[in-house]
């Protein structure tokens, strides 16, 4: 039971904090964990892939022909360059998005008759994809009509080179106007297709102008052997009614003795080794000295919409992690754009033909987070080349999924768990506060009286309510005490005025009578003893009230408590047959700071406290000790015990004796605190440990003046 009153639990902040941190540590942990597996997952990818890059780079080193050696150079043929495009191109007629150095290179072929028909060719690779690109000059715009079976009775474009089968290939690509175009196979004299299905192979995309076409198409490669016999043509029809054939433009060499080779900077043989590797799952690039692309796998990672890590979920998830990142980490969540991720593959490759293997996380053109590793080439330990190896990191995505489907999950289930023990505690505290105010409302009648004395209800409470019910409850003690005393205050008053009141009656009735000189300055005297006797009744209820003020007016100085307290029960004893009063102090001064005047003060409302409830054949124990800090006096008594309550002797109008008389009214161990808290100090009442008497212990701070000399 003793334990149970000791032990009350914690305080109300406290439960609110705990149901908060446990609200908040979950998410906070899992997201911590999620961004920690997270690295370690990408770091072992990086290391996987750059061990993967090594061993893929093992079989290009010393193979200096695969680097340095450029196609084959006919003698009867001109080469007609298609530069790498390091830039996403879209085919959509427009040619703001290929590389600046790639449209730098165009070639200007003109039509014998003139300006019109003429057409300006740029040639781009990327991704095993030769890339087209045709600015024609053309003032009047005749489209394909649908509804003719030729396809040669418009203007259209025409490509011619040698197929892999070693026989020359024909493909007309034509248009019904801007937009998509068509292509097709055509027999040796271009009238009709070898096949009316549209080449699915050759994309392409034409828009118009005033006077000019557009044209932008891609074609794979792989379609092309050596190059050889490579022309592309342009045939303009002017008039849309007869649409007979006015002219043909066509690339030529500048040496009429010549043709045209295509030459990509692709090296065959880098090709072919690539593909006899086999990573399906995996985008190998192979660059020389100067960041030519020399060789590259077929392989193009894309988004597969399908797959389940690509769901709405992981675009929420992309949509909260910057301000989940931000509350959890203290730091700003930065998205991989495509302009960083494309400087990070560039310093990639460029590191990698500094000798430093590297890995870096990227994006490709079509958003996909992946993980690249650039790993040198060697010949004669010189670096001759680079190799780079992106592999997707979907796997790692998955896990993000899971990770944050689990957060979710737990976040949610520990919110509503939360949410069911706050609602649960709010009503509980709601029920608690409420029994509490009808209890203490109930307290006090309509009157303004009492009407009960104690509470009951959460009294033994650990929390703040318990605090309050207990506050409540000490106050309405006090507010019974104070009213028993104010009930006992009016007969305390009457009897004891009355008394000098009757002694003046009596006097001045007396007075009257009195038949000499000396009766008569009897009764004068009498009837000024009774007037003293009032004014001393009225004096110390005034006392009391202005003591405060009065303590505000008086200065500090240095007190000698040992020789005051010595001297005062010295008096005290003075004139008795046996003492009744024992000091024991210390051997050497000790100094308080104070006023002498209200320090006796308080020691005489000590002092008479203690006479009035001493035992007669017993002493009273005053005692002095002196710490480095503090100072204690102790007055002691044998007599009455203390009850419950005994802080609340120090309040003002608290009496526990059963009369009245004219110099006690409740105020006496009032002034004694209010003297002690002005010289800084405090006052308690003890019962004795055997419970024979009470010990009265005032404390107050030392005055070392050595001390005070030196500061």
């Amino acid at each position: 039971m003793a334990i149970t009153k000791r032990f009350r639990g914690p305080k109300l902040s406290v439960k609110l904090s705990i149901l908060g941190i446990v609200l908040l540590a979950i998410p906070w942990l899992s997201y911590h964990q999620l961004i920690e597996m997270e690295r370690l997952l990408f770091q072992g990818q990086q290391n996987a892939q750059l061990l993967m890059a090594r061993g893929v780079a093992l079989l290009f080193n010393e193979r200096d022909e695969l680097f340095f050696d450029l196609p084959i150079q006919l003698t009867d043929y001109e080469s007609l360059y298609a530069l790498p495009l390091y830039e996403t191109v879209r085919i959509d007629g427009d040619m703001t998005d290929w590389d600046e150095r790639v449209r730098s290179n165009q070639q200007e072929y003109r039509n014998i008759g003139g300006v019109d028909a003429s057409f300006e060719l740029t040639l781009g690779e990327q991704v095993n994809q030769l890339y087209v690109f045709l600015s024609i000059k053309d003032d009047t715009a005749v489209y394909r009509d649908l509804s003719e079976l030729q396809l040669s009775t418009a203007d259209h474009v025409r490509m011619q080179y040698t197929s892999t089968s070693g026989e020359t290939a024909r493909v007309l690509l034509g248009f019904s106007g801007p937009g998509a175009v068509t292509s097709y196979l055509m027999d040796s004299n271009w009238r009709e297709p070898l096949d009316w299905t549209p080449l699915k192979e050759v994309v392409g995309y034409v828009d118009r102008t005033v006077d000019s076409y557009s044209l932008e198409f891609r074609v794979p490669i792989t379609n092309f052997t050596d190059g050889r016999d490579f022309s592309i043509s342009f045939v303009d029809v002017d008039d849309s009614v007869s649409r007979l054939q006015r002219s043909t433009t066509t690339t030529q060499a500048n040496d009429p003795r010549k043709k045209l080779n295509l030459v990509v900077l692709r090296s065959t043989d880098a090709m072919a080794l690539i593909d006899g590797l086999g990573y399906d799952d995996a985008r190998i690039v192979v660059y020389d000295q100067h960041k030519r692309v020399r060789g590259e796998s077929k392989q193009v990672l894309e988004r597969d919409e399908s797959n389940p890590v690509h769901s709405g979920l992981l675009d929420v998830f992309g949509l909260v992690r910057p301000y989940l990142h931000f509350l959890t980490m203290g730091e700003r969540w930065l998205e991989i754009s495509f302009e960083e991720s494309t400087q990070r593959t560039r310093a990639a490759v460029e590191d990698a033909l500094q000798g430093n293997p590297t890995a870096v996380r990227r994006i490709t053109e079509t958003g996909m987070p992946v993980v690249m590793a650039a790993y040198p080439i060697f010949s004669q330990n010189e670096v001759i080349g680079a190799l780079t190896i992106d592999a997707d990191v979907e796997q790692i995505m998955s896990f993000q999924q899971a990770a944050l489907r689990q957060i979710v999950l737990v976040s949610v289930i520990t919110l509503f768990f939360v949410l069911f023990v706050a609602i649960g505690f709010s009503a509980r505290l709601a029920h608690r506060i409420r029994r509490l105010r009808r209890e203490a409302a109930g307290a006090i009648d309509q009157f303004g009286r009492l009407s009960s004395t104690a509470l009951s209800a959460e009294v033994q409470a650990g929390d703040e309510i318990g605090d309050l019910a207990r506050a409540i409850d000490a106050m309405l003690s006090r507010l019974k005490e104070h009213n028993a005393f104010l009930q006992r205050m009016p007969r305390t008053l009457r009897h004891e005025i009355n008394n000098p009141l009757n002694t003046l009656a009596t006097s001045l009735e007396s007075l009257d009578q009195a038949a000499t000189d000396i009766e008569r300055q009897q009764c004068i005297d009498s009837a000024r003893r009774g007037v003293q006797r009032i004014s001393s009744i009225v004096q110390n209820l005034a006392d009391a009230s202005n003591l405060e003020e009065a303590l505000q007016r008086e200065e500090k100085g240095p007190i000698d408590i040992q020789a005051l307290l010595s001297s005062y029960v010295a008096n005290l004893n003075h004139g008795r047959a046996k003492p009744l009063f024992v000091f024991r102090g210390e051997m050497s001064p000790v100094f308080v700071l104070g006023a002498d005047v209200y320090l006796e003060q308080m020691l005489d409302k000590i002092i008479d406290n203690a006479v009035d409830f001493h035992h007669t054949d017993s002493r009273i124990r005053v005692q002095l000790e002196a710490g480095n800090d503090q100072i204690r006096i102790t007055v002691g008594n044998r007599g009455p015990s203390l009850g419950e309550n005994a802080h609340l002797l120090f309040e003002r109008l608290v009496s526990r004796r059963k009369g009245a008389s004219s110099t006690h009214f409740g105020l006496g161990l009032y002034v004694v605190r209010v003297i002690a808290e002005y010289h800084g100090g405090s006052v308690a009442a003890f019962n004795l440990h055997d419970q024979s008497g009470v010990l009265i212990s005032v404390q107050l701070p030392r005055y070392q003046p050595e001390l005070a000399r030196a500061a």
